[in-house]
């Protein structure tokens, strides 16, 4: 018995890992594709920038793998599931008294795995990945100016004789703070400085709240004048500040901890980066889910023999699930949700749907 159970683990395993390979593969593909054709007419305006759109959707990959991973995880499991009853394993299962639990053993170890690989890919792997093709796409691909910089994560830009330091760009609102602006005689001296506690993007252009302008001659500070609000003295619009600067998804956990410390210590709401970094912690756990998930409707309905529905169900499950995370999330950004509670709850509830439906099978 226990060598039939072995052999049943290697063969349930073996036959979802060559599934989940192919519809990851598939995933990634997609992905690669829409991606190249969104910007053909770069990619396409030279031999150089062909090869160098290779590299750049190469280093695009561990990011779209592992945000496909748990869709694809649930339709090779289902899949596999389907197959298992077309050839009546599922029932040569059941009548040999091999419970529910033990028969999705090991598919929850491979869960675990897929969760440790998916955070260590996250962690360690994606960010420097997308560094790398950030920088191909914007220098090699475009030809933009590294005029915009990142330095002890504040954004720098050199203008001409105008030097201006972000302390902080929220990706999500379009607004910045701790904004200096240095404006340089030809002899590299200081002519004059705006410091701005905040600036808002509205109506196509930045404009600085409780602003203070100093001027500068050979003796020191001149002229000091106050602002409320003082507008055009940044002309990139926000687009340029989020290709260069890291969306917090795209920052690893470790990343995203120590951006989350600095705003703290300057005194910044950093309740809505919090979200980010929770979901951060929930979100390889969804392989886990998946299985119940998957357990609960492939194993229910014992007459689904169709490799056509079963991933149509996956998708439907697989796109329920996102719809609720993103809801929840919003929520979170909002500040209507509790950060912890707006990451893990989409995951309780699928979880809780998985386990009960698992418990309710008839065996």
């Amino acid at each position: 018995m226990l060598f039939a159970m072995k052999k049943l683990d290697r063969y349930l395993i073996g036959t979802t890992l060559k599934i989940l390979l192919i519809c990851e593969t598939t995933g990634v593909a997609i992905f690669a594709v829409i991606e190249f054709f969104e910007h053909i007419d770069l990619f396409a305006s030279s031999l150089d920038n062909f090869f160098l759109s290779i590299a750049y959707l190469t280093f695009r990959i561990p990011y779209s793998a592992n945000l496909i991973l748990p869709l694809s995880f649930l339709i090779s499991m289902l899949v596999t599931f389907i197959l298992m009853i077309r050839n009546n394993e599922i029932l040569a299962i059941r009548s040999s008294g091999i419970s529910t639990f033990f028969f999705i053993r090991p598919l929850l170890y491979l869960s675990f795995i897929l969760s440790l690989a998916t955070f260590f890919v996250s962690e360690w792997i994606s960010p420097e990945a997308y560094k790398i093709s950030e920088y191909l796409f914007r220098v090699r691909i475009k030809k933009e100016e590294p005029y915009i910089s990142v330095k002890n994560d504040r954004i720098w830009i050199k203008r001409g004789n105008i030097i201006s330091k972000i302390d902080l760009f929220d990706t999500k609102t379009d607004t910045m703070k701790g904004v200096t602006v240095i404006e340089l005689s030809p002899e590299y001296k200081i002519k004059r400085r705006i410091d701005a506690q905040e600036g808002f993007y509205t109506e196509n252009r930045w404009v600085l709240k409780d602003a203070v302008e100093r001027i500068f001659d050979e003796d020191g500070i001149s002229k000091k004048i106050s602002y409320s609000s003082l507008p055009g003295l940044i002309l990139e619009p926000p687009q340029s500040f989020k290709n260069i600067q890291k969306n917090p998804d795209e920052m690893s956990f470790n990343e995203l901890s120590n951006y989350i410390e600095r705003l703290k210590n300057n005194g910044y709401d950093v309740r809505r980066y919090m979200v980010d970094l929770y979901n951060k912690i929930a979100f390889p756990f969804i392989n886990f889910i998946m299985v119940t998930l998957a357990c609960s409707i492939g194993l229910r309905y014992s007459k689904i023999r169709h490799i056509s529905r079963g991933i149509f169900l996956g998708i439907v499950v697989g796109a329920s699930y996102w719809f609720i995370h993103s809801l929840c999330l919003s929520l979170g950004y909002s500040e209507i949700f509790p950060p912890f509670f707006s990451a893990w709850l989409t995951n309780i509830l699928f979880f809780s749907s998985g386990t009960i439906g698992i418990l309710t099978l008839r065996t």
